[in-house]
């Protein structure tokens, strides 16, 4: 083996190695629920924030969703369902929630750590709580109409032939942009959208996004179908 065969060998190693640990890195700070159940509360890797689902009593549908920074609440909001994915921000300013609220439907809320304010919440509950602007994103995304690159994909899949869409986030790309999936069940199968979303401090907006058929649903929306905290098996 040659000396430029040697250096070149573990300097591979090393990239790799580094490229895992930065994967690893990504991940800490965030919950996704799976066999283990919802979880009732998810805080971020330096214990300071934290995002907790309180069922009312009686009534396990019906929860307070809070978000606390160091014991203290800094935002409240009444919901329904059960946490299914936290993503706090690389730097700590802002929390993602994907909170399954009901079969199908927008499950995102995008929050911000420093004050409470919210910057993306579900549309039913803007529609209810007289904030409809904060359940919108803003950009090119499926709005009521199919967007050319899903009808250039499937020319039949339009708001009449949508069975169900879903709308959740997959986690941050850095500290103001937010990887947010847009998921249509249509009579001929599965489409979803991938959008990279920029955020400011009032809003969520699609930069960049592309569509693609796919085979079955997401696992995140498997587990929104096929799996309740309140109904034993």
């Amino acid at each position: 083996m040659t000396t430029r065969r040697r250096f070149v060998l573990p300097l591979l190693l090393l990239v790799w190695t580094g490229s895992v640990h930065s994967s690893e890195k990504q991940h800490k700070g965030s919950h996704k629920a799976h066999e283990s159940g919802p979880p009732a509360e998810v805080c971020s890797r330096d214990k300071k924030y934290c995002v907790r689902m309180i069922p009312k009593p009686g009534h396990p549908d019906e929860c307070t969703l809070r978000v606390s920074a160091s014991g203290t609440t800094v935002a409240e909001f009444q919901t329904m369902g059960y946490l299914l994915d936290v993503f706090f921000s690389p730097d700590n300013a802002l929390v993602a929630i994907n909170n399954r609220r009901g079969n199908a439907g927008d499950y995102l809320w995008v929050i911000s750590l420093r004050d409470g304010r919210v910057i993306k919440m579900p549309d039913d509950v803007a529609e209810d709580l007289g904030r409809k602007e904060a359940g919108k994103i803003g950009g090119d995304h499926w709005s009521d109409e199919s967007i050319p690159e899903i009808l250039a994909l499937c020319p039949t899949c339009t708001n009449d032939d949508l069975r169900h869409s879903f709308l959740f986030s997959t986690g941050w790309k850095s500290s103001n942009e937010l990887n947010v999936v847009e998921e249509f069940e249509f009579s001929k199968g599965w489409i979803a959208v991938k959008n990279l979303c920029r955020v400011t401090e009032t809003s969520l907006s699609v930069a960049e996004h592309e569509a693609a058929k796919e085979n079955r649903p997401s696992e995140l929306v498997s587990r929104a179908w096929t799996w309740s905290p309140f109904h034993s098996e």
